[in-house]
């Protein structure tokens, strides 16, 4: 995994069409004490995010899904990049997400601390 992309400046994305789990998941973050949070709803506004010449995430919460192909693409370049993904019901028969931590919906604050915890942040 690219270390680059766990500096405390680093945003932290979330990435999901359900503009409530992407308020959900903020406001969560957000009682944690973390900060920089930006979120998006379209996966066609996501491409900005893998611009080299923009900073790499500190975290990233995808719940896109997989079944889609520039969600895919997007997914595989990011985990291609090394950056820490906590996958949002994904299908743990994929063999592109094997080890990455999931959350399955519906989710509650326990589940999201205990991914949190998996992933040391």
């Amino acid at each position: 995994m690219g270390t680059e992309s766990r500096s405390a400046d680093a945003p932290i994305l979330i990435l999901t069409e359900n503009t409530f789990e992407a308020l959900d998941i903020n406001d969560y973050l957000m009682r944690r004490g973390l900060d920089n949070i930006v979120s998006e709803t379209k996966i066609e506004n996501c491409d900005t995010f893998l611009d080299d010449s923009t900073p790499p995430p500190r975290l990233v919460f995808f719940a896109f899904s997989l079944g889609v192909p520039p969600a895919r693409d997007w997914f595989l370049a990011a985990r291609d990049r090394g950056w820490r993904i906590i996958l949002i019901n994904g299908k743990t028969t994929d063999p592109d997400v094997k080890g990455l931590p999931m959350l399955t919906r519906p989710f509650s604050t326990a589940h999201l601390d205990a991914v949190m915890d998996q992933i040391g942040e």
